[in-house]
């Protein structure tokens, strides 16, 4: 008799294990990564007068979001920021809106944007761009490899910041449109 119970209870749990792998699999299924752009940021970087040897902050800014109710609204109230595994920066895109020959992204050599949150300080960075020495008024980087960013839109406010190296000087304040694209599951 208590073999049996044994044997039962074992039973059960392995039928548990099982289940809960293959509810697992069909939410897999169900949520593959979907795209989803964030709204675009804009920094605007001062005029630069010298070129230094090393990387610079070229600016940085605040944005409120709530992922939690943007899920909740897009689903009925049925899932929220938990019944997401994980969120990944898939893409960026950097314009200079006001760019001309003499003041564009040939002025740089590079240019890194990094996020943090306030209910994550640490800074993570997101993207990395190299820029050729020609005109050029926008770059994309595609992003491979990238961190889990699931904890820094936990809270309501990111903070991005950006970060470059200068090639030449540039001669007025240049306006940088960054958009973002999120890969989400």
């Amino acid at each position: 008799m208590k073999k049996t119970r044994i044997f039962l209870a074992l039973a059960f749990i392995a039928y548990l294990a099982s289940s809960c792998k293959k509810l697992q699999e069909i939410k897999d299924q169900i949520f593959s990564p979907i795209d989803v752009n964030v709204p675009s940021f804009q920094f605007t970087v001062p005029a630069i007068p010298i070129v230094i040897s090393g990387e610079a902050s070229l600016g940085s800014i605040s944005s409120r979001i709530n992922l939690d109710s943007t899920i909740r609204a897009n689903t009925g109230g049925v899932f929220g920021l938990s019944s997401l595994s994980s969120i990944k920066v898939k893409q960026m895109v950097i314009n200079i809106t006001n760019a001309d020959a003499a003041n564009n992204l040939a002025n740089f050599e590079s240019a890194r944007v990094s996020l943090s949150s306030n209910t994550n300080t640490t800074q993570s960075e997101i993207a990395t761009f190299s820029f050729p020495d020609t005109f050029s008024n926008s770059s994309t980087s595609a992003q491979t490899n990238n961190p889990d960013l699931i904890s820094y839109f936990s809270g309501n406010e990111l903070n991005y910041n950006l970060y470059g190296r200068a090639r030449r000087i540039t001669t007025k304040p240049l306006n940088f449109v960054v958009s973002v694209t999120l890969s989400v599951k």
